[in-house]
Order: structure tokens, then sequence, then C-alpha cells
């Protein structure tokens, strides 16, 4: 205990692009649809320091947070992880030739998961230093210098599935927001064109430049714009910025609240015949998708229950404005959430 495939890691994402379910599919460009590859999405990406020997670190789920970890050997045959700034889990007792998951404490542990796997029967000893930081281009690609000139919308297909022996229930995806949520004031956009939004409180922690999601007081859904430029309590938006991601541009008010999020969308599509379908190309939208920019599990996809072994598609939709800034590092995050044991 804890074992692979189950509780936070009862629900696994793949690519697509395969020839057959499981089959081989290793580049993220080429998850177009059809069958789920054997190649699981990366959470994480990790730079060990001082590893314990004999120990490989196969997995590190996303809800870990980055920053620095450590895994310690607290007997010969026992592992324990804390995740970044978490607190320490529970011993885990692993075999040579066993793999399994290791959690982090505390209320959040479960999710702050590693997936570990021992090569030797030689005794654990020391503790691993674990540098965890966003990976780049798990999903998506480098956006070319044209294609931010010009403007690009680019998708891709991946397939969740239910590894688990047991079924997992409500299970949904969701955009994370990027900075703290803010409320307008005074400057707000127009009805259509460039314009500025205003808010009182701080921008410090959004991204330069990026896509704001504009909620009115009901709460609804008025705008996703991108935003060329920020300062600690503005917001330049362009006219291409405008209705991006599905909506349209609108008039702003004061009091609606703004948030800054990843400019993506995602939808999803059942299961046909053990594949999904397949798209031309990356810049060729996939047909019959309702696509969603809700920022939480209750606005988000709504997958439902999965028995053991079920899958269910995910489509990613990317939106580049035309003229959009360079930037070294753009975090396009989205969430699950589901019920396991």
């Amino acid at each position: 205990m804890p074992d692979l495939q189950t509780r936070a890691d009862s629900l696994r994402l793949y690519l697509t692009g395969a020839g057959s379910d499981g089959g081989t599919q290793t580049d993220p460009n080429a998850a177009l649809g059809n069958y789920r590859a054997a190649s699981e999405v990366e959470g994480l990406s990790k730079t060990i320091t001082s590893a314990i020997a004999n120990i490989t670190i196969d997995y590190v789920a996303g809800a870990n947070g980055t920053g620095t970890g450590s895994l310690t050997a607290s007997a010969s045959d026992d592992l324990r992880w804390t995740p970044p700034g978490g607190t320490q889990g529970a011993a885990v007792t692993i075999l040579n030739g066993e793999s399994k998951i290791l959690e982090g404490g505390g209320s959040t542990g479960p999710n702050q998961y590693l997936r570990v796997s021992r090569t030797s029967g030689t005794a654990l000893t020391g503790t691993a230093s674990l540098a965890i930081a966003e990976p780049y281009n798990a999903i998506l690609d480098n956006v070319a210098s044209a294609e931010a000139s010009a403007g690009d919308d680019e998708y891709r297909g991946l397939i969740m599935k239910n590894e688990n022996t047991v079924s997992i229930g409500s299970v949904k995806f969701y955009l994370a927001t990027l900075g703290t949520q803010r409320i307008s004031d005074s400057a707000q956009l127009g009805a259509s064109g460039a314009g500025t939004i205003t808010t009182t409180g701080s921008l410090a922690d959004w991204p330069a430049s990026g896509f704001c999601r504009i909620t009115t007081s009901v709460p609804a859904l008025r705008e996703i714009v991108y935003y060329s430029s920020r300062t600690s309590t503005s917001l330049t938006v362009p006219a291409a910025g405008r209705g991006m991601l599905g909506t349209s541009a609108a008039a702003g008010a004061s009091a609606d609240t703004i948030d800054a999020v990843p400019g993506i969308r995602i939808g999803k599509e059942a299961i046909s015949s053990s594949h999904i379908q397949t798209i031309a190309n990356e810049n060729t939208a996939p047909s019959g998708i309702t696509w969603n920019t809700g920022i939480t599990a209750a606005t988000g996809l709504s997958i439902g229950d999965l028995s053991p072994a079920a899958m269910y598609g995910l489509w990613i939709h990317r939106a580049v404005p035309a003229g959009a800034i360079s930037a070294a590092s753009v975090l396009q995050h989205f969430k699950n959430q589901y019920d396991a044991a």
C-alpha cells in the first residue's frame, strides 16, 4: 500500500495517434486522435540530486506543484515522500522488482504522489532531492514567429483511462487559474476594439501577457480576452485579443471578476470502437465538440463515472491571437478531479 493504479494514480492521461490501443506513439505533435498511445502525458519534470541507489522515479503527479521535494529511505525497504512545501507522507515498503506510489502527508497528500520502482535488493539509504518544474511541450509545441504574427489555432487529442480494478466516480476536467482573482473597477473594455481593464487589486502574480477570463457579477462568462501587457493594476487588450476561445466581444462593467487563465479550452469525446476521431492536421478542429473554459470542477467538463479499463477522449484547443507577444514559456494548465479507492 499504496499500489499502482489505485487512489490518485487510478486515472491516467495518454497521447493519441497510435494505430491500435496502447500502440507506440511518443510525439505530442502527432496526438491528433485515433487510438490511445502507450505514452503517458508527463505530469511534472524533475531533476534529482543525491539519488537513492536502485530507485527509479517513473512519474511525478501534477498536484505536487513546483519546487523542491525530498524522497527519504526511512528503512532498508521503506521510502517516504515529502512534496514541495508539504508534509512527509507515510512510509511505504517497496521490495526488489516492485513499483509503488508514494504519497505526501496531510489532507492534500493523496494527490501529491510519486510513482517509483526498485531495481535491486540492496538496502535503501539516504535522501534524494527532487527539483520539480513544469515540463516543456508535454502536449503542445512552441509557437513559431509566423504563427504568432498571423494568429494560430491548434488542437491535440488525448485519452484518459481508468487503470483501477474498481470504478472511479465523478470525473471532471477544468482549467487552472494563473494568478490571483481580481475585481475590475473604473476602466473597462468597450463593445469592440482595443481597450484597458483596471483593478484596485494587484496583478503582480499574473503572466506578463496572456489571457483574461471576464465574468459578470451574476456570475456568467462575459468574454475571454488576450492582453499584450500589464502593469500592477491594468491590462492592455489589443483589438485582435477580443472575443477569444469561442466568446464574443462585449462591453465590460465595473465589479466584473477577472481571472488569469491559459489560452486553451477543452472538450470531451466518447470512445467509439476503442478510439476517437482523427483530425487531418493540428490546425483542423475536431467535429462535434462542445468546448469548455470553466475554472472550477463545478463549471468544467463532467465526464461522469468510469468503470475499470474504461476510456474517454479529451480535446485541447490552443488559441494564439495575431500579433501575440513572444515569451520564453507559456503555461497551459488544466486540472482533473475524481473519486477513487
